[in-house]
């Protein structure tokens, strides 16, 4: 065994546990290992399955299941103001979930404490069946399950960050809420592309650049972009369709004179590539940067992109990568599941606060 192993904690073992997804892969993993665990739900078997002891290589088995669940995760959230006395979040979703004031096709879990957080923070995550028709018109079920986590940031305000693989999940849990409170006192704010000018999209990607991540991290590359026509200009097509046309336009060429601008420190919407599309009516809506950390070998691609209907924002981590040996060689990195999620809450409050300032002139 290492010498730097260190046995997980009973909470961070059933917190990994639950968000594998893959109800299979729990399965298989007790019954390899003799453990038979009948008439059990997913999050009654993570439990069941945490106050077990394990060896070195079975925790590996977990770890590398969930960063593979992880990695493919993006971040996005939403806001909650009340006028109420006394407004609690945290209760109105345990009120909810007691009294069944949910869809039939919903699971929610209990919430429990996040510990060592600077602000009162719950995790709970929600299950939910949606039906889908198929090719011969017979109705197809599909399961999703994502995290969300409950943050109360000061009297009557709370925020509500989503881990999931789908951008409709944010819209679930928002619509659950909306469902549950009064209309007349709660109001919900969300980073939204559509509350955005042309020349805003622009300053917000471009400055994400600079303030997405903290200190320690530098922006090195533009890796991506995506831009779209804007409202008196869209195509009767989906939105798939539409992002990969528009996409073809951004050439590496303009890619690496954007990064150039970003590093001088320039306005990008002074660039020549930036005004011609704007001139052609073209919003940013997506941009991909390259990271760097100053005091760590590893290299990060995040995604930061709007995305559903309506457009809202959302974060993800794309790649991972360290540098090996004197020579520097790039190699695939594993990042921990809890600093991946911390680095894209991070990534997405800076941009809230971006976003914040460029619609409501709002700072600090």
């Amino acid at each position: 065994m290492s010498k730097n192993f260190k046995y997980p904690s009973l909470y961070e073992l059933e917190q990994v546990l639950g968000i594998i997804a893959d109800r299979s892969f729990l399965n298989d993993f007790a019954q390899n290992r003799g453990i038979f665990i009948t008439n059990a739900n997913k999050e009654e078997l993570a439990r069941e399955l945490s106050n077990l002891n394990y060896e070195e290589s079975d925790l590996e088995a977990i770890r590398n299941e969930a960063y593979n669940i992880s990695s493919n995760n993006t971040l996005s959230g939403f806001q909650i103001k009340s006028t109420e006395n006394q407004f609690n979040l945290k209760n109105i979703y345990e009120w909810i979930r007691e009294n069944s004031k949910f869809g039939i096709e919903q699971k929610l879990s209990q919430l429990v404490t996040v510990p060592s957080t600077e602000l009162p923070t719950f995790k709970g995550s929600i299950s939910y069946t949606k039906k889908k028709v198929g090719r011969m018109e017979f109705l197809q079920s599909e399961e999703s399950t994502f995290e969300f986590f409950l943050i109360e940031k000061g009297e009557g305000l709370w925020q509500v960050e989503i881990d999931s693989t789908r951008s409709t999940d944010s819209k679930e849990l928002k619509k659950l809420f909306e469902d549950n409170t009064l209309k007349s006192t709660t109001t919900f704010e969300q980073i939204e592309h559509a509350l955005l000018g042309t020349d805003q999209t622009i300053s917000f990607f471009d400055n994400l650049a600079t303030t997405g991540l903290n200190a320690d991290w530098r922006f090195v590359d533009v890796k991506h972009l995506t831009l779209k026509k804007g409202k008196n200009e869209e195509r009767d097509i989906s939105q798939d369709q539409s992002e990969e046309i528009v996409e073809e336009i951004v050439e590496e060429a303009e890619l690496v004179g954007i990064t150039q601008a970003i590093l001088q420190g320039e306005n990008l919407r002074e660039n020549s590539f930036v005004k011609n599309s704007v001139r052609s009516n073209y919003q940013f809506t997506a941009m991909t940067y390259e990271f760097e950390h100053l005091k760590e070998p590893l290299i990060i691609e995040v995604k930061a992109e709007f995305k559903g209907r309506p457009k809202v924002f959302e974060v993800a981590i794309t790649k991972k990568e360290e540098r090996l040996g004197l020579g520097g060689l790039k190699q695939e990195a594993a990042l921990p599941i809890n600093r991946n999620r911390a680095i894209r809450s991070e990534f997405w409050n800076n941009a809230k606060k971006v976003f914040e300032e460029l619609v409501m002139g709002v700072t600090g």
